[in-house]
Formats: structure tokens, sequence, C-alpha cells
């Protein structure tokens, strides 16, 4: 295991957080009182166990609805949320209180928003359907706090979504990478002009695609703006954004502690969900961290090109490691390509063809 080294006092401040944050938590909380010890300095630290999502994922079941990782009684939470269970796990149940809320959207307003250069005047269209699963909502929230005007697009069809940005003058969107590029494929369908529009910056989170080149490059073009990427997680929290420089994302050091396995894995400790805390956590996102001084500023760690994939999603072709962001960066070079399917067997090409979709075979 490889720390992310901080300056001293970025350390400081977290092992502060951390050891007031743990008392509680050691003495209510029955999930980490039975794993975790008191922390007096680095050396205890990394001497906790690492936390595998199965675990979360088999306490829920042992316990359901929510599990045993509940620092205070059921009336003091104010928000529920769940993951997508898009990896085909079943979804972890994650419940706030309103101080881990705000801790939220605080992150959101002065990190993300403000690195993207987000003000009160903006208006921020949320192209997001506004389900159990976090999305987009802790940015919302964020939004709010920032004092900017929020346009819910939950519950229209693309096609909605891009005349109510058009209509209402829309200066931010919030999407899935591959959702921006959806509307801007839609809205060409419509004879609209996006560039033309009044949208000037786009925020992305859920997928890699805001921090690969030509991802990036075709959503950009498409809304005549600057395109920005976020990582999080709904069990974890906001952990990075992408700033002016836009070549890798910023991860929040004053929030978390971040750690990066010998294999590239990062693994992270929220400082501020104590309620329902993660420490240590795998978060299964391989990754490559980097100190070296970025233009924009930030004294917080970067990590080169983002996200580079799932630990559990790298490909072996023809004895060659690659992860489905690597085949996206080259794909996406050519603008004639709307959607695509990496493939390792055979799929229907009548279907693929009906939708327009390009298939990749390895």
């Amino acid at each position: 295991m490889r720390s992310a080294t901080e300056p001293s006092a970025t350390r400081d401040l977290q092992l502060g957080k951390l050891q007031a944050g743990l008392k509680e938590v050691l003495r209510t909380n029955a999930f980490w009182r039975a794993r975790l010890h008191d922390v007096r300095g680095w050396d205890d630290f990394e001497r906790l166990p690492l936390t595998e999502k199965s675990e979360l994922v088999a306490d829920q079941a042992s316990h359901a609805p929510f599990g045993t990782n509940l620092t205070y009684p059921l009336e003091r939470y104010v928000r529920m949320h769940q993951t997508s269970g898009s990896s085909g796990d079943r979804p972890l149940r994650w419940l706030d209180t309103a101080e881990s809320w705000a801790w939220w959207e605080r992150i959101w307003a002065e990190h993300v928003y403000g690195a993207a250069g987000v003000t009160a005047a903006d208006r921020i269209f949320f192209a997001f359907s506004f389900g159990p699963f976090i999305g987009f909502w802790s940015a919302f929230g964020g939004a709010q706090r920032l004092g900017a005007l929020c346009i819910s697009g939950g519950a229209m069809t693309s096609e909605q979504r891009v005349r109510n940005m058009i209509d209402l003058g829309a200066t931010v969107l919030m999407s899935t990478p591959t959702y921006a590029l959806r509307l801007a494929d839609v809205a060409s369908d419509l004879a609209v002009n996006l560039p033309a529009g009044s949208v000037r910056t786009t925020i992305h989170a859920g997928e890699p695609g805001a921090s690969i080149p030509s991802t990036r490059a075709a959503i950009e073009a498409a809304y005549s703006a600057s395109c920005f990427d976020h990582t999080g997680m709904t069990e974890l929290g906001p952990t990075g954004f992408s700033c002016s420089a836009r070549d890798g994302v910023h991860l929040v050091e004053s929030e978390f502690i971040f750690e990066v396995s010998d294999d590239g894995e990062l693994i992270a400790t929220n400082l501020g969900r104590w309620g329902m805390p993660l420490i240590r956590y795998r978060t299964g996102d391989r990754v490559v961290a980097s100190r070296s001084p970025c233009s924009c500023g930030s004294p917080f760690l970067k990590l080169a090109g983002g996200i580079q994939g799932r630990v559990d999603d790298m490909l072996t072709v023809r004895g060659v490691n690659l992860f489905p962001s690597q085949v996206e960066d080259i794909v996406r070079r050519y603008p004639e390509v709307t959607e695509f399917v990496i493939a390792s067997g055979t799929l229907p090409r009548s279907e693929l063809k009906a939708r327009r979709i390009v298939r990749v075979d390895l």
C-alpha cells in the first residue's frame, strides 16, 4: 500500500477529523466497533483493515434494510439513497444525517462548482431522473447552497430536455458524458443549434468520459462549452473534481484520506459522514496518482487522466491489458460515432444497425 502523501498541514487536519469522528463511531456503531480501534497516529490508522463492498452488502442483507453501520438512531437520518446495482451486486442503501448532507453540498459548492467556475449567476440544468440513486441529488443541493438557479430535468424525454435547456437559457449542464452526447444528437435531429445556445459549462459524473480526451472534445464541440469531470460514490461521497487544466481529477484531501494500493486501486476514508462512515474503503477504481504541481494552483493530489477504469473491468486482448476507457478514447475520435458496444463475443448486427450503434470486436 502506497500512501498518497499530503503536505503535513493536510495530514494533521485529516488525523484530527478522523480522531474526532471515531470517538462516537467506536462507541455506538456496531459495524465498526467490531473492526476498529483507537487511532493515535498514522501507524495505528495503517493497521486498520481494508473494507470491501461485499462486506457492506452482506451486512445489509443480514440486518435489513440498512445494516449495522449506523452511528445514530434512525430518527437522526434525513435522506436515503442507494447504489445503482450496475455491477450486478445487490444495491446498497445509504443514509445521511442533516450534517452529512450539508457536507455533501458544501463539497459540491466549494470544490466541484468552484473549480468549474460556476457561480450564483448560473442556471444549472440537471438532466437526471431524480430516482433513489444519488446521482446529481447532491449536485442539486450544492447548487442551491451556491445560490444558482436549479432546473430539474426529471421525468422528461430527451427532446423536452433539449428544448428546456434552450428555452430557459441554461448555462450549465449536469449529466453523464454519454447522455450529454445523446442530447446533442437529439438536438441535431431537432435542428437545434446547441453551440449557439447559452450552455458554457458541462459537468459530468457516473462514467469516466469527461476525463477521456476524445470524449471531452466531442462534448465541448457539441455545446461550445468547457467540459469538467467529477468523481464520487453513493456510499463514499463526492471525492474529486477536474480543474481548469482538465487533465485529471483532484481529490478532495481536506475531506477524505486517500491511499493507493500496489496495484493502483484507490482506497478512501471519508471524514464528514459520521452517521454512516467508511474507513479504508476499496473503491474498485484503478488510478495513477500524481503530486506534480498543477497550473490551477490546487494543492490536492491529482489522478492523471481521471479514473483509468474499474479494477474488475480490465480486459486482456491478445496479451495486452486495456480498459474500456482506452477503447472509448479511440472510438470517440470519429464524430460519426454516437454509440458503441465493446463485445468479446458475437452480437446481432441488425439491432445495432437499427440503433446506429458501432460494434467494436476485440
